[in-house]
């Protein structure tokens, strides 16, 4: 019988050095061709709702298919209620598996897409860590790139100082050094890795502050009005994807670099499972300027939720429910 996940289940079962395991085989699998992708349905629903999305993939590598809900409510999300929802089935059998809430699941895999991209291509040595947004999805970041690198100093930015005095008092409660900073700029210089996680309709990184190897993860423009990166900074940087379709239709800062003609479609240097694979360069050397786009795929997802359901049928989690009685 299908399995009900609760949120609570969820994050016990997924930790973050699971997300970064799945995420970076996942994107390994689509670029060897093994995944199929459907493209993400946005249906607006008028009003102060926002726009209901579905997101499906299938990645027979992994004997599973699925597909994810979310229902995009910008400032009047309730917390008592479930926006992210995900469906996953047997890819061997076609059966239904499991219902699971994929709120932990989408700040993980996303925060474990950015922990990819560092490990890929940020240099060896990195070790200073900037970061722009002080919410649940830059603690991911921190979090996943934790994973990949042996960070030693943190700083942190953003609008709302309470916020940001809070995630650095936690990272340090965590044993890590970490400082808020006061403006966009000293966020970035001196830093080895930049990731942004923010809402912003401005660029808030510019290319004149870019020194030679830094790494930039640009994570929080992902829909057409957002923008995080200045064209300057695609116009001087590496430039890999998660996935160049949805891209090229929903990070706005990419689109508006295209538009500046600073930046063109075909200056994406490739996507992020290609550079795993190896079938597309990552860092050449170690002053280069990379820079990661993410809007995030669903075969993250699916790959997430599926390893959350087979390890809740190990440990006796879950709820089963009889559908058929």
């Amino acid at each position: 019988m299908p399995l009900l996940l609760k949120e609570s289940e969820v994050r016990e079962l997924l930790s973050m050095e699971d997300g970064v395991t799945l995420v970076e085989e996942a994107h390994k699998l689509d670029a060897e061709g093994q995944v199929v992708l459907a493209p993400r349905m946005a249906l607006p629903l008028g009003g102060e709702v926002g726009t209901y999305r579905i997101m499906a993939a299938a990645l027979p590598g992994m004997s599973t298919f699925g597909l994810k809900t979310l229902t995009g409510v910008p400032g009047h999300r309730q917390p008592e209620l479930t926006y992210f929802t995900i469906l996953v089935f047997d890819g061997d059998t076609g059966g239904f598996q499991a219902i699971l809430p994929a709120g932990h699941i989408t700040r993980t895999r996303t925060g474990a897409a950015g922990g990819v991209a560092v490990k890929h291509l940020a240099r060896a040595d990195a070790k200073t860590l900037g970061v722009f947004g002080a919410g649940v999805q830059a603690r991911a970041q921190v979090a996943a790139i934790r994973v990949v690198r042996d960070i030693e100093q943190v700083k942190v930015f953003d609008v709302v100082p309470e916020a940001a005095n809070k995630f650095v008092n936690d990272l340090r409660g965590d044993g890590v050094d970490a400082s808020v900073v006061d403006s966009s700029e000293e966020a970035v210089v001196g830093s080895d890795i930049v990731t942004t996680a923010t809402t912003s309709k401005e660029p808030i990184i510019h290319g004149a502050w870019l020194e030679p190897g830094i790494h930039i993860n640009g994570v929080g423009a992902n829909s057409p009005g957002k923008k995080e990166l200045a064209p300057s900074v695609y116009a001087r940087g590496h430039v890999v994807v998660d996935y160049k379709e949805q891209v090229l239709m929903e990070a706005g800062d990419l689109m508006a670099a295209i538009e500046s003609g600073e930046f063109s479609e075909a200056d994406i240097a490739g996507e992020l499972g290609e550079v795993i694979a190896g079938t597309k360069p990552g860092r050449n050397s170690d002053d280069a300027i990379t820079v990661f786009k993410s809007v995030g795929v669903a075969y993250q997802d699916i790959a997430t939720a599926a390893y959350v359901y087979r390890k809740a049928v190990d440990r006796g989690m879950g709820e089963e429910i009889d559908l058929k009685g």
